[in-house]
């Protein structure tokens, strides 16, 4: 499918972003970012539920057979990493929005420090999130409940969380590095606001809550959110009702086994 948005785009139009794309915290992303840029992108759904992304096509694509991943038929190039993407994204069209991704050649420090906090999303928020998520939420509903882990992955989940607080009382808000959203923001957004889904409490982190609350009302999150569709469970009360939280619950496990009773082994 393709995404207008606010470009001029008539039927037949080249479009040269394309997303591969799930409905995942990491596939979230790109879609939030082009949604706020308001430029038009195709987006491909490669499902969990068939195994696509394990696929041979998929594959060719993306050797390590995760998600996200872009193609931009301008530059005939594949990229994936979500955060990398939003990078790639951000630059190629900075004249939208040049506070996504400052350019080190007007600031310098702005740009480097955009940079350090989607590193931070990427190598401490995210893994610690994605296996709380997992150890809380499909292993322990396929019967493997792993205390240690458990505590061990949700305890660096809120200290990870608290890092976030603080940086928004420091900059000022409203958002990571002060009054410009950033493709910081975007990155660390999807976790931290799945908190619910990983059964990580936020309770005594009002700046990060207020962050979280307001960007999803933002226009762009909403409808990024949705792209490919919309799993409200993972956001928790008051986004979804007690059955679509179990209706995720049972989907969610579903796409992955347990092995040797500690990994999450996507289904093929």
């Amino acid at each position: 499918p393709r995404r207008d948005n606010d470009e001029k785009i008539n039927e037949g139009d080249f479009v040269p972003i394309t997303l591969f794309v799930y409905a995942t915290m990491n596939g979230y992303k790109a879609p939030i970012l082009c949604e706020e840029l308001g430029i038009a992108y195709n987006y491909v759904m490669i499902d969990f539920e068939k195994g696509q992304q394990k696929s041979p096509e998929y594959l060719a694509i993306n050797p390590n057979g995760r998600i996200p991943a872009l193609y931009d038929a301008d530059q005939e190039v594949f990229i994936a990493e979500s955060a990398a993407i939003l990078e790639y994204i951000a630059t190629k069209y900075r004249q939208k929005n040049p506070s996504m991704l400052t350019s080190p050649d007007d600031d310098l420090n702005c740009h480097w420090e955009i940079r350090q906090w989607i590193l931070f999303g990427a190598t401490g928020l995210a893994p610690a999130m994605g296996n709380a998520m997992f150890f809380n939420r499909i292993a322990a509903s396929k019967g493997e409940v792993n205390e240690y882990s458990i505590k061990r992955y949700t305890s660096e989940s809120r200290r990870c969380l608290e890092v976030l607080d603080e940086q928004l009382k420091k900059s000022g808000g409203p958002f990571l590095l002060g009054k410009d959203l950033t493709i910081a923001d975007i990155n660390a957004w999807t976790y931290a606001s799945t908190n619910f889904w990983a059964k990580v409490p936020v309770e005594g982190l009002p700046a990060l809550n207020k962050w979280i609350d307001d960007l999803m009302l933002r226009p762009s999150f909403q409808r990024g959110t949705a792209i490919p569709f919309a799993r409200k469970g993972f956001f928790g009360p008051p986004h979804a009702t007690k059955e679509e939280i179990e209706a995720e619950i049972s989907r969610n496990a579903g796409q992955f086994t347990v092995s040797g009773g500690s990994a999450a082994v996507e289904k093929k």
